[in-house]
Parts: structure tokens; C-alpha cells; sequence
């Protein structure tokens, strides 16, 4: 069985907040002017419960991790990364030099002093990750010699639910635990109402049925 969908999600959780009676009154998509601040309060609340159960479970994203390179340019020392960037692994690598470029233990504002007038060139052996735009920021500019090579990276994709048709990220009996917590959240964001209880249960739930572990005396999120 396929599964879910972020539609089936807010059909679902309209169900529970007696928003719609059945199939019959179901949403056929994400947009409905009388609707809508429900349905992106649905989204929303989906999404921070799929983001809370993984880094509690500390279970990885389903197809999170992905791959992509960075080209370096003569005298260019910063590199936009792919749009859906959430985390770097380090090091970039080279594969055809074998050079790496490793992660910088200091600040960016620490990487900039050691070159104050900002004129090193040659082959860059540290990065950061600049804060005013989210570029890589090599310790060197590279020169002719470094034009052109190719380094590959491992990076974490962000893969938040936006689309009708966007699947959850786990099968259908963690998707039935995990609908009853996205609720709570709903209802704290647009009745002000929010059974913690209710919601540590439930998370629970989705969390040992996720990790496949024997159920436990209690649940903490983190």
C-alpha cells in the first residue's frame, strides 16, 4: 500500500477536528479560500510533529542525505550549494586530485582574520558555511591551477511537506500515530487547546513503531 499523502494528512486531521464529516465533504486540494488558514495551520502542524519525531527518534529522514558538487572558479571564494540545503557533511572531496576541503573550527569571522586583506590564493583546504547567505566560504581563492576542479558533497535535504501529492515520510501505522499528535498541534495553534499528554502518547507511538523497539514506560521529546 502506497504511502500518504499531505492531503489524505489534512483530510484526516479535518476529520478529527470535525471540520468535514467523510470522504464526501473531503478536500480535493490544498486550496479553499474559506478553509485555508485551517489548512495551512494542517500543514504546519504536520510538518513540526514529522520534524520532532526524527530528531527524537534519532531515526534519519527517508531520502534526506543527497549529493551534489561545487566547481571551483579561479579567484572566486564563495559557492552557492543547492537550494535545498539544511546541512553540510563534511569534507567536500575531490575525487579525481583526492584533495578535501574540511570544515573550518572556527567562526566565519575567525576564517576572515587569518587573511585581512582577503588576497590568499591557492588550493583551499577549509570552508565555513557564510552566514549572511548560506555560501561556501573557502579559507583561499583558487588560482588557474585549481580552475575547474570538481568537489563532491554529501548534504541533507530539506523535505518539508508542501504539495497535495507529497508522501509521508514512513508507512501507514506510523502515519496512524502520528496524525493524532499533528492534531494536538493544530488545535494549540488554532483553538488554543493542547493535551500534552495526548500528544507524548501519541508521539510515542509513532517513535516505536518507526524505530521497530518493544514500547516503553514513558516518552520524553527532546
Amino acid at each position: 500500500m502506497a504511502n500518504k499523502t499531505l492531503l489524505n494528512a489534512v483530510n484526516d486531521m479535518f476529520q478529527l477536528a470535525n471540520i468535514i464529516a467523510g470522504d464526501a465533504d473531503a478536500l480535493s486540494g490544498l486550496t479553499d479560500s474559506a478553509r485555508q488558514h485551517d489548512i495551512d495551520a494542517c500543514i504546519l502542524a504536520l510538518n513540526q510533529t514529522i520534524d520532532e519525531l526524527y530528531s527524537s527518534s534519532e531515526v534519519p529522514l527517508p531520502q534526506q542525505q543527497a549529493e551534489s558538487t561545487v566547481v571551483l572558479v579561479t579567484g572566486t571564494r564563495a559557492y552557492s550549494l543547492v537550494a535545498n540545503f539544511n546541512r553540510l557533511h563534511w569534507p567536500l572531496i575531490d575525487k579525481t586530485n583526492t584533495n578535501y576541503i574540511y570544515e573550518y573550527a572556527g567562526s566565519y569571522d575567525d576564517l576572515l582574520s587569518l587573511d585581512p586583506e582577503q588576497d590568499d590564493t591557492g588550493l583551499p583546504l577549509y570552508g565555513v558555511i557564510r552566514p549572511t547567505d548560506s555560501k561556501l566560504f573557502l579559507n583561499v581563492a583558487p588560482t588557474s591551477a585549481e580552475n575547474g576542479n570538481t568537489y563532491t558533497y554529501q548534504y541533507d535535504k530539506d523535505l518539508e511537506l508542501s504539495l497535495a501529492a507529497d508522501n509521508v515520510p514512513f508507512n501507514n501505522a506510523v502515519y496512524r500515530a502520528v496524525i493524532p499528535a499533528a492534531f494536538q498541534v493544530w488545535k494549540r495553534e488554532r483553538r488554543g487547546e493542547f493535551d500534552n499528554g495526548l500528544f507524548k502518547a501519541h508521539l510515542g507511538r509513532s517513535a516505536r513503531l518507526l524505530t521497530q523497539v518493544p514500547q516503553r514506560t514513558g516518552y520524553s521529546p527532546r
